[in-house]
């Protein structure tokens, strides 16, 4: 017997059980009456008394059944509801539809239930990922693809000292090479985030992608600016056809009370939210990369405390519903609002992939990156 069920035949039991109370009680309290009829009606106080226990009698079991009747619509709207929903969503993934995210809004209980579920369908979907870059990458050249992959793969820095925490995904349209790519590299005074998004994808973008990370790393540990390291990449991609690249790179001091700098070559604009939940947009401040030149302007911007900042590819905002919609600049500030709450630059990220995924129809069309940058409070 289901939960309804069973709530359903408690509800009508406890009802009847009631009514037959009250009808009792209300065949007991005409006895009674009758038999001091006489007395009653020599004593009109007395009188008006019965009335006004008849009365309250009525008053108590309209307000028991008003009661049973609140009971029921609160478990069917604040937990009944929220199980069936949750129950849909996970049929639908149960179904093959992987990409349906799992959330529930009220009540807690159920919506910490609905959020493990969703964690677990989130692992079932990176594996799923992972086994089928793995495939699609032995029909490649599988030694030379797990080369690739490994030195595109972001360097492990532990960032606790930095009073950071980070956390990104780049997953690949095809194969298990992405054009895209991001990594935290240690600078003379701090550490840098660099992301860069090379024009198509596979192995020829894997390349390039290869050959922009050693010129930045390089630079950038070197102590190069921002803006010197994009000349640098720029005028290594001269001998480089027809492939161009976009890039942000973010230059972290580790006196937190510096001023963090920032260069965008032609990416998709980033978003910084502060302490209080502002929201400003990382603009591009120079050219795309691809060997023609270019000059690039270093902004800044106060790095503080509980500040977020998120930065995505140009694959995850084109992607698109069925509808032919991209998820777009609205979508991804509608998932970084929503995720305000969010534990961790981790759950965010996830939160954000989740978001744009559920609905597209042209996932593997692009390379998709996402890095979410968090400080720590009290760090």
């Amino acid at each position: 017997m289901t939960l309804r069920r069973r709530l359903q035949v408690f509800i009508i039991l406890f009802a009847v059980l009631v009514l037959a109370a009250a009808v009792w009680e209300h065949f007991a309290y005409l006895n009674a009456r009758a038999e001091i009829s006489e007395s009653v009606a020599q004593d009109i106080r007395l009188d008006e008394v019965a009335d006004q226990l008849s009365a309250a009698l009525s008053v108590s079991i309209f307000i028991s059944l008003l009661l049973l009747v609140l009971a029921w619509i609160f478990l069917e709207r604040w937990v009944l509801a929220p199980l069936d929903e949750m129950r849909t969503e996970l049929r639908m993934v149960a179904s093959g539809t992987i990409h349906q995210v799992i959330e529930v809004a009220n009540p807690p209980e159920i919506q910490l239930a609905a959020a493990d579920a969703e964690s677990m369908r989130q692992n079932l979907v990176a594996q799923i990922d992972l086994a089928r870059a793995a495939w699609q990458g032995l029909e490649q050249d599988a030694p030379l693809v797990a080369s690739m992959r490994q030195a595109l793969s972001p360097t492990a820095i532990d960032t606790t000292d930095f009073g950071i925490d980070v956390a990104g995904q780049t997953l690949p349209a095809s194969g298990a090479i992405a054009g895209d790519w991001w990594d935290l590299i240690r600078t003379p005074n701090g550490i840098a985030l660099a992301m860069v998004d090379v024009t198509g994808h596979g192995p020829e973008a894997g390349v390039v992608g290869l050959q922009i990370k050693a010129i930045m790393t390089a630079a950038l540990s070197a102590g190069f600016s921002p803006p010197a390291v994009m000349e640098r990449v720029s005028a290594g991609l001269v001998d480089v056809n027809a492939l161009l690249a976009t890039a942000v790179i973010l230059e972290i001091p580790n006196d937190k009370k510096a001023p963090t700098k920032w260069v965008n070559a032609g990416h998709p604009p980033g978003f910084w939210v502060d302490e209080n939940h502002l929201i400003t947009s990382l603009n591009s401040t120079g050219p795309m990369l691809g060997g023609f030149g270019g000059v690039w302007e270093s902004q800044e911007i106060f790095f503080s405390d509980g500040d977020r900042i998120v930065l995505v590819s140009d694959g995850l905002l084109e992607t698109q519903d069925e509808k032919g919609e991209e998820f777009g600049t609205r979508g991804l500030v509608a998932s970084v609002v929503s995720g305000e709450k969010s534990r961790n630059s981790a759950e965010l990220t996830n939160l954000i992939v989740s978001t744009a995924r559920q609905d597209s129809v042209t996932w593997n069309r692009d390379d998709v990156s996402v890095v979410v940058i968090s400080r720590r409070l009290g760090e």
